[in-house]
């Protein structure tokens, strides 16, 4: 009851408040360019929804003594609120400049893990097996937190996408961790709320407030909890969507070919004609089966 009351139910009641209040002062999103042209209705829709879901996810975080995955939330919405800032003042889709944005989120997790000071053995997944990585793990470590906050932020482009392929990754790792992955549920908690008004038609987006928030609060866990290669499974989903931006880049630089109609592959299934209900839908149960199995895979190994 006291997570309900610290979570879930303080963001249900004051969603509607804040989409009035952004509405108010003109606080919305402002489309990219190069991104599809069904997305042009969307302009306008209050955004940096996600600072209400980080605010209250910290908060209960705290209270439960869970200190480094609050201060996780809320160093990654610091840099998606300046993101989402620059936007809003600047009028258009460009807030912080993808180096800036990439050398604060490396800064925060390089002072995450100096915080966790972790075990620099990796375990590997359904086995009893570690590998010691020496040195190179504090630079895993790092690159894995940052790259899944990034990661999480690519997946943020369609209505209800990011929230519903982090609950399919936080819940069932939740269920495999136990007490000292708490955090995951306090923050899915959050983002159950914020996703009735998240669904399509959406009434407010998280903007990167939220959306760098997901990818590494999990990878925070990760570190902290010393199942770093579980994650990657955990986030299947997350990592797919990385993927497609890579192997497009690299494919157009190298090749001057693009693999997909457009990255991330999301939006390349909407260009295939599949609705946007339908990719939320097979998504999230994509990351959802992936997610069981590994649960799976590790309760019987």
């Amino acid at each position: 009851m006291k997570y309900f009351v610290l979570t879930f139910l303080p963001c249900l009641l004051l969603y509607p408040f804040l989409i009035k209040l952004f509405k108010k002062y003109h606080i919305g999103q402002f489309i990219r360019e190069e991104g599809p042209d069904l997305h042009g209705y969307k302009t306008g829709t209050p955004t940096m929804g996600g600072i209400l879901f980080a605010v209250f996810g910290a908060l209960s975080c705290f209270v439960s003594g869970y200190t480094i995955d609050a201060l996780t939330i809320v160093l990654f919405a610091f840099i998606g609120f300046l993101d989402d800032l620059l936007s809003v003042l600047r009028k258009k889709s460009l807030g912080l400049r993808a180096w800036q944005k990439l050398s604060l989120q490396l800064l925060f997790a390089s002072i995450l893990v100096f915080l966790i000071k972790p075990d620099t053995e990796l375990q590997i997944p359904f086995t009893h097996g570690r590998l010691d990585l020496g040195n190179l793990y504090w630079v895993f470590a790092v690159l894995l937190i940052a790259g899944l906050s990034n990661a999480s932020n690519l997946t943020d482009g369609l209505d209800g996408l990011a929230t519903s392929v982090f609950l399919t990754s936080a819940i069932p790792y939740w269920f495999l961790l136990g007490k000292s992955a708490d955090s995951l549920i306090l923050l899915s908690l959050c983002l159950m709320a914020f996703l009735f008004y998240n669904v399509k038609p959406a009434k407010i987006f998280m903007g990167d407030t939220g959306s760098l928030v997901l990818g590494a609060l999990i990878g925070t866990v990760a570190v902290r909890t010393s199942t770093e290669l579980l994650a990657l499974l955990f986030t299947s989903v997350f990592i797919a969507e990385t993927l497609s931006v890579m192997i497009q880049v690299s494919s157009y630089k190298l090749f001057k070919r693009r693999v997909f109609k457009m990255s991330p592959i999301h939006h390349h299934f909407e260009l295939l004609g599949w609705k946007e209900e339908r990719i939320v839908q097979m998504f999230s149960l994509t990351n959802l089966i992936v997610s069981m199995l590994a649960v799976l895979g590790e309760r019987i190994s």
